[in-house]
């Protein structure tokens, strides 16, 4: 441990000489630990190296909404891999500096009515003093450029996309013009609401899927869970350690990239703190071919996962499609293990997956090739215009999930089907979509869901 603790010095040390001029840097020391903590006026950090019987390193970023933006730990083995891990780290952290200058789009249905109105707003907002920056965009481009602005307003000529906006842009301020303002350019009386909503404004809403991230403990468990999802370009590494059934702990690695590597260091550092722990689960978006994954995302091409793991952590390792195991935990949790369709996709994503429970288990994706991918799907089926602009607005995702439903049901005749997207508001737009190629006394029943980190975890503990 010894030599542990000087490897430790000599990365905090090399920290420090890295050290920014955006942030200060201090040094700390316990028994157990010591580490840095990182301050800068737009975001906290913190290096931690925990001294059990080996040593665990800590990153973590919390920005000035007490959200973990970057969050991981690894065991301290390799000073090149630590090295590296913190300059994404550092990247990350100066990153979440705030201008306060708030960003906010205008949408109309071309952008080019609300051109001259945003040109006005940047010279009224000038002219009074209020730090607001406008751009404007067309419909079709409003949620993919939404995501970094703090504030929606919406043309009158589209006012009735509002009602959609507001459901799908949960955590901004969405916002119809009021036609008297708009078409009068009164920037000012526009600005004068703008700055009554900010006021108004609650905290953003909390997503029911964060876990609660706590430092490092030692915990007995026997089953491992770890899951990769895709959350609006952040990658979460979530895992769950169970015992008997039980969660003893739970967690989650939050980084804007990831690799094969991360999901090893996260796999090893439980395994470290658990020396009983009998098996593990990776479970995880791509295609799972003869044992073998791709998923492009995180540059992993036809790797056999499982063998690697097993090789370098010496437990034997199970390897899931993300859509099977949420169709299988929400079968057995909500449907008595009735015949389910579930429709899943990921947050920021432009490719659904589907998994499917029929006649008392999984039609297993993981079994033959384009199993949870429908972008080759994509490729052959007949849509009114191209798919992949159609993913940009909640009118083409119901458009897509619509004909891709029909088809899948029309097949199995499974009348249960279950979907989780942002982009979709309600059940009833899929229902109403499909009954234009279906007679409705045919259509099937259709159920909305929230989170579906539960269902994952249930149906990769029942698999394993």
């Amino acid at each position: 441990m010894t030599d542990k603790r000087e490897m430790a010095q000599e990365l905090l040390k090399w920290i420090k000489e890295q050290t920014n001029e955006e942030y200060i840097c201090e040094y700390y020391e316990s028994d157990s630990c010591i580490g840095l903590n990182l301050q800068s006026e737009y975001a906290k950090g913190q290096v931690n190296v925990v001294f059990l019987q080996y040593a665990v390193v800590e990153y973590r970023i919390t920005n000035d909404n007490e959200e973990n933006v970057f969050y991981l730990h690894f065991e301290l083995n390799d000073l090149d891999h630590s090295k590296e891990l913190f300059n994404e780290m550092e990247e990350c952290l100066l990153r979440q500096k705030k201008t306060e200058t708030k960003q906010i789009l205008l949408c109309c249905s071309c952008g080019l009515t609300t051109s001259y109105f945003t040109m006005k707003l940047n010279e009224a907002a000038k002219v009074l003093g209020e730090k607001m920056e406008f751009s404007a965009v067309p419909y079709d481009m409003l949620y993919e450029s939404a995501k970094d602005k703090e504030a929606v307003l919406i043309a009158p000529q589209i006012g009735y996309q509002l009602k959609n906006a507001k459901k799908i842009l949960k955590d901004k301020i969405v916002m119809e013009v009021p036609v008297q303002i708009f078409s009068s350019y009164d920037a000012a009386g526009m600005i004068t609401m703008l700055k009554k909503a900010f006021n108004e404004a609650e905290d953003p809403v909390r997503s029911e899927q964060k876990p609660n991230i706590k430092t490092i403990e030692k915990n007995q468990g026997s089953v491992l869970i770890v899951s990769v999802v895709d959350m609006e370009g952040r990658n979460q590494i979530a895992y769950r350690l169970y015992d008997k059934g039980e969660i003893k702990a739970e967690n989650q690695i939050t980084k804007e990239k990831y690799y094969l590597s991360d999901i090893l260091d996260t796999i090893q550092v439980v395994a470290l703190l658990n020396p009983d722990l009998e098996k593990i689960c990776l479970v995880t978006p791509g295609t799972i071919h003869e044992g073998k994954l791709t998923y492009e995302k995180a540059n992993i091409r036809d790797v056999d996962v499982c063998g690697f793991v097993k090789q370098q952590v010496g437990k034997d390792v199970s390897l899931f499609s993300d859509a099977d195991m949420i169709a299988l935990g929400y079968a057995r949790k909500e449907r008595n293990c009735e015949d389910t369709i579930f429709y899943f996709v990921p947050t920021g994503s432009y490719t659904a997956n589907i998994g499917l429970f029929l006649n008392g288990g999984l039609v297993r994706s993981s079994s033959f090739v384009g199993g949870t991918e429908l972008e080759w799907i994509t490729k052959i089926t007949t849509f009114p215009q191209n798919p992949f602009a159609l993913v940009r607005t909640p009118e083409g995702n119901v458009e897509l999930a619509a004909r891709y439903l029909t088809g899948l049901y029309s097949y199995t005749g499974v009348r249960h089907i279950a979907f989780y997207s942002s982009m979709i508001p309600d059940q009833a737009d899929i229902l109403k979509k499909m009954g234009e190629f279906i007679p409705e006394k045919y259509l099937p029943e259709i159920v909305k869901v929230n989170s579906v980190r539960d269902y994952l975890y249930e149906g990769a503990l029942y698999s394993i």
